[in-house]
Order: C-alpha cells, then structure tokens, then sequence
C-alpha cells in the first residue's frame, strides 16, 4: 500500500516526516533531531539536542590539542636542556649579525702579494715591498686614513719579499730579511719618515725568511730562527725550508747585530715572537727540524728574557700550529689564532689559546666560525680580537678566504665580521689611528692554481 504524501504546514513542501509529539508534518528544512527523534519547532524548545547535534555546535578542540601538543614539546626540550648539566652549546655565529663593516679603498700603485704593513706614529699606513710572483720590489707608499689614498714614497734600496718590519721607539721603521731572485737576504735597512729615506744598515749575520722581528723594552730589536742556508733541509707547507735555532739582537744606536749567549731549543720556521709586559719575548709554534725530510709543525713554546740574554722552554701549547698570529691582549696575556697543523703541516686549524704569563698556562679561547693559516689579525683597544682572510688548508689544498671575524674576550666568543671585498692569504694588516684596520695585498690560492698576487686593499671598522 503506498504511503500518503503529507505537506509541511509552515514551508508547503511535500513530506513523509512528520513531528514525534504532534503529529504535524515537517519538511528537512524545519525537522529538529532530538534524542527522542524528529521534532517540530515548537515541540523541540527548551528540550536538549541530540548528542550528534551537540557535536556539530561545539567548537572544534583540535587547536586545543595541538597547543598542548606544542607545550608537551617546549617541556620536554627544557627537561633535555636541564639533563645536560648546563653544556654549553657551540655558538652558532652564522645566525648572528655581522659585527662593524668593510669598505674598499684604492689599490696599491706598485706593490703587490706579500707586502709588509705597519702604522706609523702619525697613525698612518706604511705598505712595504712585497713581490709579483718570484719578482721582488723595492716600493713603498703611505696609506692616510683621512684621504683614503695610498701616496708613494721613497723606495727600499734593496728589493725584498717575505721580509718582516718593525716600529722602533723614535717611529723609524726597520725591515729585515727576505727573499729576492731566489736568494735569501741579511740586509737591514731603516726608513725615517721625517725626510722619507731609506738607510743601509748592518747585515744580520745570516740570511732569513720566515724569521720574526720584535722590539724590546730597551729598544734594541730581538730576530729569531726563520729558515737558513745553513741547516738541514725539509719539506714542510708545500716548500723547502731550513728551520734555523739561531737570535741575535740589533742595537739601533750602534749599528751592530750580537748573537744571543744561547740559541732557541729548536729551529722554528713562520713561528711567532710576542713581546711581554715584563720585557720578556714569548717564542711560540713554528716548523721545526726536518723528521724523514718532513718538518713538522711545534707545540712548544719558549721564553727570551733580556736580562740573561737567553732562552728558556716554557708550555706546550694545546695545538701544534705555524703560520699563525699572535697578539698581546689588553689584560696582557697573548693570544695564538689558527695556523697549520696536522700530522703533515697540511691542515689548517680553527682553534685558538690564550697564553697567562704569570703562570705561563695556556688556555682555550674558543673555536674559530672555521678554521685559517696565513691570515692576518688586529686587537682593538676595547680587547676584541679581528682575524680576516688567510686559506683553507686541506691535505696541502690552498683556497684563501675573504671571511672575516671577531672574538668577544668577556664572551669567550667568535662572531661573523663579514667579508672582505678581496680574498688573499698572506696579506697584511695593521691598526690605523683611527682605530680602523687595513689589509694589504696578499696572494689569491685556489686549489690547483699558482698563487694569484694582489694589490687590493680593505678597510674595516669596528
């Protein structure tokens, strides 16, 4: 029997529902679903929705559950934070804004690769010599940081590469050593900037490269080792070098070089030489003597004291490291920074140490962003520590850098500085008294290629 089609009294649709309490007929439109069933409109006031209803009404409690979800997680990673006893994590520098800002200034005119720079007392920049490849030159020009230009000056009357320099008391200017056409050089020669001139003075008793250069408190000048003619030969950084144990001392006024009552306590090559507040001369790292016909790179350090006119062994630094940097901080102690190292001298490192000499204890001063050799370095009067450019040394593959960074002493810290616009190693760099920091020149190296001389020149400021 068919079902009687009924009309739904308030929207006149044709319907076969009809209200459990009334009886009316209703449509889909107006039915409520009730616990009981379908309802009218009137009969469904005041009586309680279906639990199906009830659901559809209610907010949804997923935002809820994920909130708790992510709460759960912040909980667990505090209690992990805490498990760890208070580690501390490596600081992720690269997150961080870069600290101060480099800016090009003009090329050097005529020097090029492996000039030497220092500040003269007027604060200015003097860029000396340097090499085109195996090509010496005898150039020098002035850098003044309130023009931003490079000036040339009287030229060296000897031709050098790979020479060190050093600022003596009166503000004169002393470069020794180094290399020209091959040949390894003794000559000394001294510049005054008054009336811009060069003067021969005595040879040191042999030639050296790769030595260091240090003035002392009385203001003769201390050479140390380098590599000599006159010793035994290796391989060490991809070239052959003769380590030399040797120190003599330059008295200025007198013009007259004497070899120190004892020798270093082992031959060093591209170590570095510190001057302490004491007067002493900290001797730290270098290649040493040839071990198999490969010279390795040293840990060991060494004081000269004046006084005795010798050399005594201190501390082992934590890392065997040459061709590094050196700097004395404003809380006197010194600073070593990166370097080559590795079981053949042919890695670079990314950790640096601080020497106390009240103790003579070396400690670490964190780990750089990444690791460099042959780059340059620069401390600010506030004591933060600038390391710029320099190679990447791996398995004896060169590839210089143009990243630069900054160490937070207080913080124990190093921090992104930038980028250099020239990347090179074995440029070099000096303070201006205007407390910004020049670097000079260098070489570019890439991965096997021969080093590319640069004449470029950044400037940074803090």
């Amino acid at each position: 029997m068919a079902t009687q089609a009924l009309k739904c009294e308030r929207h006149g649709e044709a319907t076969r529902l009809t209200c459990v309490e009334c009886g009316k007929p209703i449509c889909p439109k107006c039915a409520v679903r009730t616990d009981v069933g379908l309802k009218c409109e009137a009969d469904a006031k005041g009586v309680e929705l279906s639990k199906e209803t009830l659901a559809m009404l209610r907010p949804s409690r997923t935002p809820l559950y994920l909130g708790l979800a992510g709460i759960g997680l912040l909980v667990v990673l505090v209690l992990f934070l805490v498990s760890r006893g208070g580690e501390e994590a490596e600081p992720n520098t690269s997150a961080l804004p870069a600290v101060g800002t480099w800016s090009a200034v003009p090329d050097l005119v005529s020097i090029r690769g492996t000039t030497t720079a220092v500040v003269l007392k007027d604060g200015k920049a003097l860029a000396i010599g340097g090499g085109v490849g195996q090509q010496a030159i005898a150039a020098v020009e002035v850098f003044d940081p309130a023009t931003g230009v490079w000036q040339a000056t009287a030229p060296m009357n000897q031709a050098r590469r790979g020479h060190q320099a050093v600022v003596l008391g009166d503000g004169r200017v002393m470069v020794a050593g180094g290399i020209a056409d091959s040949e390894l050089l003794s000559s000394v020669e001294i510049y005054d900037p008054g009336p811009a001139r060069w003067t021969t003075m005595a040879p040191m008793s042999v030639p050296r490269l790769g030595n260091t250069l240090t003035l002392l408190t009385n203001g003769s000048v201390l050479v140390t080792g380098g590599t000599s003619a006159e010793t035994a030969s290796g391989s060490g950084g991809n070239q052959t070098i003769r380590p030399d144990s040797t120190a003599e001392v330059f008295n200025v006024a007198a013009n007259r070089w004497t070899k120190t009552s004892g020798t270093m306590s082992t031959p060093r090559f591209e170590h570095t030489a510190t001057a302490l507040d004491d007067g002493r001369v900290l001797v730290a790292g270098g290649q040493g003597p040839p071990i198999s016909g490969v010279s390795s790179a040293l840990a060991t350090t060494e004081i000269y004291d004046p006084a005795v006119d010798s050399f005594r062994k201190s501390n082992d630094m934590s890392d065997a490291r040459f061709n590094h940097t050196a700097l004395k901080l404003p809380d006197r102690s010194i600073m070593v920074i990166g370097g080559a190292g590795g079981t053949n001298g042919d890695t670079s490192l990314s950790t640096a140490e601080v020497f106390n000499p009240g103790d003579g204890s070396w400690n670490a001063a964190g780990a750089l962003t990444g690791s460099r050799s042959g780059h340059v370095a620069a401390v600010f009067s506030d004591g933060r520590v600038l390391v710029a450019g320099g190679e990447s040394l791996t398995r004896g593959a060169r590839r210089s850098l143009a990243t630069a960074e900054i160490f937070n002493l207080e913080k124990r810290e190093w921090q992104s500085a930038g980028n250099m616009n020239c990347p090179r190693s074995e440029a070099s760099a000096t303070l201006l008294g205007d407390g910004s920091v020049i670097v000079v020149a260098g070489d570019f190296a890439a991965p096997g290629q021969q080093p590319d001389p640069k004449g470029c020149a950044d400037r940074y400021r803090p």
